[in-house]
């Protein structure tokens, strides 16, 4: 696959970046149709925000004004960094401000309306980051060359652009799906009292590297079954070994061609015990029927209140638990701890992808249960990415 490396002595970060020529069009003129819906004149991605401009560029480190009026937009690069997407940006080495500044200036816009992507959290991405994302000091400076320009939070015109995939990017997001996949089976193969928590983190996340996934940690608890609050870990559990009678959760992400998806598959060291059977069970209800309500047109408000009326019938508790699947920042978007207001209204539309791992709880709450994987919103319904069947993988 084309990767490359961006210059400088002892560069060692490889930056996938083989999307077409057309998904480049397509990605532009899709933000660019936004902007213009929202009223912007132009769409600012400015320094900190790097996932959105990655997503734009391409490029390991850069900002981006994009007109909306179909000119071509300032890319503004990382030193000698360029690509086919951008074959001529400006380029930089530690100023990035002036150079923001006399972009927009250049381009028109001292009293335009600048939409800034990544200056509060969205509702689909950035959604922890209630602050935003941007260097608010190099952007400062950056708007001070174009006092007179009235300046709006653009975050959700790329982030809704981002959530509907392309042709190209479900091919990645489908082999990310496989390479996750590959990391759970590693870890069931490898889960056994005594082993060392440490080397066992680092295999599985091995494995997935080994598979060409870009780096990105996975979380982990493996506390005895029935500890409330266990220990979670995103780093290799150093001094630890598994235990019987451990419970491990996992939070398997891997990333193929930009495109992060995620597997959650509990499994467990020991016997089953009785009270966890039919919160196992109730999982497996809810995760299915779900899988039949996520389709196009269906608001995640609506799909909230199924999950939460799923339990309630049935005297036990069902939580809705979504993240998207993108660069890393998309989610979560509703977790047992997260409630996005903000997104409630919104309808799933074809082609969204999300990581879908429902709750559930026992009516005291003291036994919860997660299991879930990617799913990709088509024109016929809900097509599950993980070929597993919901519940917990017991090793004795």
């Amino acid at each position: 696959m084309p990767w490359t490396t961006p210059p400088g002595s002892g560069a060692t970060v490889y930056i996938w970046n083989g999307y077409s020529l057309a998904e480049r069009d397509r990605r532009w003129h899709a933000v660019r149709a936004g902007a213009a819906q929202a009223g912007l004149d132009c769409i600012l991605v400015p320094l900190g925000n790097g996932i959105d401009a990655r997503y734009m560029t391409q490029l390991r480190c850069s900002a981006m004004v994009l007109p909306s009026d179909g000119r071509a937009p300032i890319i503004i690069a990382d030193r000698s960094s360029k690509n086919d997407w951008v074959p001529d940006p400006w380029q930089t080495g530690r100023e990035w401000a002036e150079p923001m500044g006399e972009a927009l200036g250049d381009l028109g816009f001292a009293r335009a309306r600048i939409g800034v992507a990544g200056l509060k959290g969205g509702r689909l991405t950035h959604c922890d980051s209630i602050d935003g994302v941007v260097n608010h000091t190099a952007l400062a400076t950056a708007l001070s060359k174009v006092p007179d320009a009235r300046i709006e939070d653009a975050t959700d015109v790329i982030g809704l652009v981002r959530a509907v995939k392309s042709a190209e990017e479900l091919q990645f997001v489908r082999r990310s799906a496989e390479v996750a996949a590959a990391g759970v089976d590693e870890l069931i193969k490898l889960a056994r009292p005594g082993v060392d928590a440490g080397i066992f983190y680092s295999d599985v996340l091995a494995k997935m590297l080994s598979l060409r996934s870009e780096y990105f940690p996975m979380a982990l608890t493996l506390d005895a079954i029935g500890t409330m609050k266990p220990r979670r870990y995103s780093n290799p559990p150093i001094g630890r070994r598994l235990e019987a009678g451990a419970l491990i959760t996992s939070e398997i992400n891997a990333i193929m061609g930009a495109q992060l998806t995620q597997v959650c598959q509990p499994v467990l060291l020991g016997e089953v015990p009785q009270a966890w059977k039919a919160v196992i069970a109730l999982q497996r209800e809810v995760y299915e029927a779900g899988l039949q309500m996520i389709k196009p047109g269906v608001s995640f408000g609506a799909l909230e209140e199924f999950v939460t009326g799923f339990g309630e019938k049935r005297g036990m508790k069902t939580i809705l638990q979504m993240h998207g699947c993108g660069y890393g920042d998309d989610g979560p978007l509703f977790t047992h701890r997260v409630k996005n207001e903000r997104a409630r209204e919104l309808s799933i539309q074809e082609n969204n992808v999300f990581v879908w791992k429902p709750m559930a709880q026992s009516a005291d709450g003291k036994v919860q249960f997660a299991f879930g994987g990617p799913v990709i919103a088509t024109a016929n319904g809900c097509e599950s990415l993980f070929k597993r069947e919901a519940g917990l993988v017991a090793i004795n």
